[in-house]
Order: structure tokens, then C-alpha cells, then sequence
């Protein structure tokens, strides 16, 4: 019984072997593929123009025709670019109480410092008018009118010869402080008349110790019709019913230093020598 389940099974396999041989063998097309539809999104690259020759479209790089520098361009036109200007710097004003700032510039000329002078001072006697002060040494003394000593500084050699004019007018009585300033105010008016000012500017009155009293001041600055610059102070009082005017005037430029060292000094020296 097995020889004929051995047998059939031996038959089974032949047949399955017989009919593998025999099926049609499965032939491949080389043809290539239809080309898939791209997405819409990307576009198909242009068709090159059909000149008719068939032949390769590529240059030939092997027959020396080919030249590379003619993938370099060389036709462009270029724009001339400017370099752009520096922007100018602005202040920001948006912030409350900002405030541009000038600032000079860092080659604006230096004024030059006028020097501080030093003075010497010498004792001079006005005998005609009874009186004596202190001023500085080796000036010019001009005692020739009867009512007036002048002293007058010769040797600096200033653009405004510096001067101390001391008046005396004998009046009725002693003025008051009222009467003092109109006779300091017309002390200046007849400065101003008298000389070739182009300018002319006083200051208000104020009063300082002169001669044994307060007596009444004014300074003024002015410009001369030939561009000089002068300045001066006038201080008057009475003492005695006699009016004492002091008139000392010097160079603009140089106020500070003879105020202070030439009327000063002339004003809080001068007294009665009898």
C-alpha cells in the first residue's frame, strides 16, 4: 500500500515540474516610461527649439573648439555706485527739556589774557587845592590850571593814555546825596560833549567813601570815533562847601586793572591837607 502512496506522490511532482516548464516567459519592455505629470506648482523646463540636425546639442570638449571663458560673461553693464555722504548729526529733542548745545569750534582763535598789572605808588601834594594822594609813581604832573591837578601816564605807551583829573568848585553848601548825583551825571554829559565819542554808555550811580564822606560815583565805556575804547569812573562829594570831582579814565581793555589799582587807591587816599 505505501508503494502506491510513494508512487503517486513521485507522479504529483513530475506534473508540477512539467508545468513550470512550460509557462511563457515574462518579457519586460526597455522602452522608457511615459513621463509622469509634474505638480502645478513646478513648471516644465522650456522644449529646445527643433533646428532640425539631430545631432548633440552639448558642445564638443573634446575637439578644442570649446572655450571656457565664454560661460565668464563679460557683457554686464555695471551701475556707478556714490559712497553714500556722512548723515550730519541731529539732537534728539524727544525727550522733555532737551536742549541743543552749541558747541565752539575747536580752532576758534583764544582771546589773549589781558596781564594783571602791578603798580608803584608814589605820595603827590596838590598844594592849589589843599589836598594829597596816592597814585602810581613816575606819572605826569600838570598843575597848571589853578582849580585842576592832572597826572597823566606817559611812559606805557597805551592806545588811551591813562589819566587822574581832581577838580575843585567852591558852592553855597554841602549837597545831599540827591544834589551829588545831578552834579555826577553832568560830570559825565560834559565827558561825553567834550570828547569824539562814536559811543557812549554810563552805568547808574552808587555810592563810595570820598573825602571824609560818602560821595557819589558813575563809571562809563565808550568807543572813540577812531575805534579806541576808553572807560573811566567820576566819584564827587562836598565837603566844606567845596565840590570835589574825581575824574580817572584809562583804556577799555584794561578797566579792571586800573579801577582797581589807579581809582582805588586815589579815591581811599585822598584828603584835606589843611
Amino acid at each position: 500500500m505505501w508503494k502506491k502512496r510513494i508512487l503517486c506522490l513521485v507522479l504529483v511532482l513530475c506534473a508540477c515540474l512539467l508545468a513550470a516548464c512550460q509557462q511563457e516567459k515574462v518579457i519586460y519592455p526597455t522602452q522608457d516610461r511615459p513621463e509622469t505629470q509634474q505638480p502645478a506648482a513646478q513648471e516644465a523646463p522650456a522644449a529646445q527649439p527643433d533646428t532640425g540636425n539631430s545631432q548633440n546639442v552639448f558642445p564638443n570638449y573634446d575637439d578644442g573648439s570649446y572655450n571656457p571663458a565664454s560661460e565668464e560673461g563679460g557683457d554686464e553693464e555695471y551701475i556707478a555706485i556714490a559712497n553714500p555722504a556722512t548723515p550730519v548729526p541731529t539732537v534728539n529733542n524727544s525727550y522733555a527739556g532737551a536742549t541743543p548745545v552749541v558747541i565752539d569750534p575747536i580752532d576758534k582763535p583764544t582771546p589773549t589774557p589781558v596781564p594783571t598789572m602791578k603798580f608803584t605808588y608814589s605820595k603827590y601834594e596838590a598844594e592849589a587845592l589843599h589836598l594829597s594822594f596816592e597814585a602810581p609813581v613816575g606819572w605826569t604832573v600838570d598843575n597848571s590850571a589853578a582849580d585842576t591837578y592832572i597826572l597823566t601816564d606817559e611812559a606805557d605807551q597805551l592806545d588811551v593814555q591813562p589819566k587822574v583829573m581832581v577838580r575843585v568848585v567852591p558852592v553855597n553848601k554841602n549837597y545831599n546825596k540827591n544834589e551829588l548825583t545831578k552834579e555826577v551825571k553832568a560830570a559825565l554829559d560834559t565827558i561825553r560833549g567834550e570828547g569824539d565819542f562814536s559811543s557812549f554808555d554810563p552805568s547808574s550811580t552808587a555810592t563810595r567813601t570820598f573825602i571824609d564822606g560818602n560821595g557819589v560815583y558813575m563809571a562809563y565805556k565808550g568807543t572813540l570815533s577812531d575805534g579806541r575804547g576808553v572807560a573811566g569812573r567820576v566819584i564827587v562829594n562836598t565837603v566844606d562847601k567845596v565840590l570835589y570831582i574825581l575824574h580817572v579814565s584809562y583804556p577799555r581793555s584794561m578797566a579792571d586793572n586800573f579801577a582797581e589799582g589807579v581809582y582805588n587807591k586815589v579815591r581811599s587816599t585822598m584828603k584835606k591837607t589843611n
